[in-house]
């Protein structure tokens, strides 16, 4: 059992109570927390168009590249350790969109 307030008068109430004791407004009633939503979830959003998907891959496979370009100079001229950080932390963005930019297209065939 958890106290919780009422959203109308604020009072502190049992979240097992039906109604606020003080005003008697209902308590929305919670299902207990789980780790997992096995409900699905639908959006009002349109799925990606085939063009933005295509700008998505071009846009992370340039990022991709770009990382491995600078993760290669900064090791080559000894850039420092801010300039290793930078060109990993870029490589590592543009793997995982690209990976991201993939399963959407993927999933987007599908349909």
């Amino acid at each position: 059992m958890a106290i919780i307030n009422c959203s109308e008068c604020g009072r502190a109430v049992s979240d097992k109570a039906p109604a606020c004791i003080g005003c008697g407004a209902p308590l929305a009633q919670h299902d207990p927390p789980s780790a997992f939503n096995r409900e699905p979830h639908y959006t009002i959003t349109p799925p990606p168009t085939p063009a933005q998907l295509r700008w998505r891959l071009a846009l992370s496979s340039l990022t991709l590249v770009l990382g491995v370009i600078a993760s290669d100079a900064a090791g080559r001229h000894g850039g420092g350790r801010l300039a290793a950080t930078l060109a990993a932390l870029l490589l590592i963005v543009g793997l995982c969109w690209f990976m991201v930019a993939m399963l959407q297209s993927v999933q987007a065939r599908r349909r």
